[in-house]
């Protein structure tokens, strides 16, 4: 998702601009890791620096009431 939510992340990585600077080799980008997989049992998320993430998540609660008479 980016960061708005409203685009897939795939799309988004289309349109995405690819920056040449000088003095820096690609090697040194490719070895970051973006974007991995979030363990949904920890729900422990890593950034890399830099990085923003973006989830959507459905939150369901049922509401359960106690009724007490006396």
């Amino acid at each position: 998702m980016s960061l708005s939510a409203n685009q897939e992340r795939t799309e988004m990585e289309k349109k995405r601009l690819v920056w040449k600077v000088e003095g820096s080799s690609s090697k040194e980008e490719s070895k970051l890791v973006r974007g991995g997989p979030v363990d949904p049992t920890k729900l422990v998320v890593e950034l890399a620096p830099m990085e923003i993430r973006t989830f959507v998540i459905d939150f369901h609660h049922e509401s359960r009431r106690r009724v007490f008479i006396a």
